[in-house]
């Protein structure tokens, strides 16, 4: 078993990429990234693969060439298994990496954002009144590298929305992104 507490990052060593298959989120909110192998670890830039939660799955199968990154946003435990496959109807961090890559082929700067916003809401999102709350809070350079666009885009593009009252930053202690149901079920 791993654990990871928030705001840590754990690295993946190659012993264990080599006698598992894929590991189980057992509790926690992870960020998956990759990175060069030949940067220095702590200068790399990290390319972000996919969030995991509690009863997600991250195969390791396609992630052996590659420096893997695994940043808990809140404490996180995962278990190593070292069957072939995760169990049907599991998400999988494959999921992820094929839905933000068919989002950066969107054409627009402004389907991009709204489709990045669906996913994450569709992903790790909760209904709390009139709204959709994240509970995993992204700097618009964060949503930037997920849609491919720079950040100055996205923050003229979350001000438009913003505008329109379709995302508004709760005030509370966690400050995290609604988003309204229009904007999600568009």
């Amino acid at each position: 078993m791993l654990s990871i507490r928030a705001g840590h990052t754990m690295l993946l060593d190659e012993d264990l990429l080599q006698r598992t298959h894929y590991l189980s989120v057992e509790a926690g909110l992870l960020r998956v990234a990759i990175s060069n192998p030949d940067q220095e670890a702590l200068q790399a830039q990290l390319v972000t693969l996919g969030f995991l939660q509690a009863g997600d799955h991250l195969p390791l199968d396609l992630l052996r060439n590659s420096r893997l990154h695994l940043q808990a946003l809140t404490p996180t435990r995962l278990v190593g298994d070292t069957s072939a496959l995760p169990p049907v109807g599991s998400n999988s961090l494959h999921d992820w990496t094929l839905d933000l890559l068919l989002l950066r082929h969107l054409g627009e700067a402004e389907q991009r954002i709204q489709a990045l916003l669906q996913l994450l809401v569709e992903r790790l999102g909760r209904r709390s009144g009139e709204w959709y709350e994240l509970p995993v809070r992204l700097t618009h350079a964060e949503l930037a590298e997920l849609s491919g666009h720079t950040r100055v885009t996205v923050t003229r593009q979350l001000s438009r929305l913003r505008e329109q009252r379709l995302i508004e930053q709760d005030a509370g202690p966690g400050r995290c992104l609604r988003i309204a149901p229009e904007l999600v079920e568009a």
